[in-house]
């Protein structure tokens, strides 16, 4: 004789899904932090070597620079249409 609501009844595998998201956060909140720090202790200038020359450039924007190569290759390995 007394309803149930569900509105306040979440199940576990959507706590699991919140906490697994706030964990996530944590982690790329704390690689970006460590990427900072790291970029604001290397400001000296290095050579950088290509096939065609080479060039100067300041330490902090290669750490960023490869940062960002390593974030796209992962999503775009991870976002790779699959073929049947």
């Amino acid at each position: 004789m007394t309803q149930h609501t569900e509105v306040h009844d979440r199940t576990s595998t959507e706590r699991a899904a919140d906490v697994s998201r706030g964990l996530r956060f944590v982690v790329v909140a704390v690689l970006v932090a460590a990427i900072v720090v790291v970029a604001f202790d290397n400001r000296d200038d290095v050579r950088l070597g290509y096939v065609f020359g080479d060039a100067q450039a300041p330490v902090w924007i290669v750490l960023v620079a490869a940062g960002i190569a390593g974030v796209m290759i992962g999503w775009l390995l991870r976002h790779r249409p699959h073929r049947h």
